[in-house]
C-alpha cells in the first residue's frame, strides 16, 4: 500500500511497532519510541497522525455511523478539510465551499448520483 500511495520522496515517521519493519526498504524512515521520549530529534513525532486517527474514529461514531471503503479518501479529505478550517466561520466556510465547487467542473464521480 506504501509503494502505491506514497511518494518515494516523503520521509516516513512510524512508532516502534513491528509492522513498521517493513517500510525501511521504501521511504526514508524515522522511528520514534513513545515510551522513552515524546518526540525523536527535530520535532519528529507520530502526534500528528495519531490525532487525526482519533478523529476519523469520533466521526465514524458519532457523524457517519459506518464508511464505505469506496469513499474512504473522500471521507479522510473532508476531516482534512475540517481540521485546517476549524478556526473559520461557519459562513467563511460555505463561502469556500461554494467557491470551490462552482469553481469546478461537474464531478464524474457525483454526476447523476441520486
Amino acid at each position: 500500500m506504501v509503494r502505491t500511495h506514497v511518494s518515494r520522496k516523503a520521509h516516513v515517521h512510524a512508532d516502534e511497532h513491528l509492522a513498521y519493519d517493513e517500510l525501511c526498504g521504501l521511504n526514508p524512515l524515522t522511528r520514534v519510541n513513545p515510551s522513552e521520549a515524546y518526540q525523536h530529534g527535530l520535532g519528529v513525532s507520530t502526534n500528528v497522525i495519531e490525532s487525526f486517527i482519533s478523529r476519523i474514529r469520533r466521526s465514524y461514531r458519532g457523524i457517519h455511523h459506518r464508511f464505505s471503503m469506496k469513499y474512504l479518501d473522500w471521507y479522510a479529505a473532508e476531516l482534512a478539510w475540517r481540521e485546517n478550517r476549524r478556526r473559520a466561520g461557519n459562513r467563511g466556510q460555505v463561502i469556500e465551499m461554494l467557491q470551490r465547487a462552482l469553481a469546478h467542473p461537474t464531478s464524474r464521480n457525483l454526476c447523476g448520483y441520486w
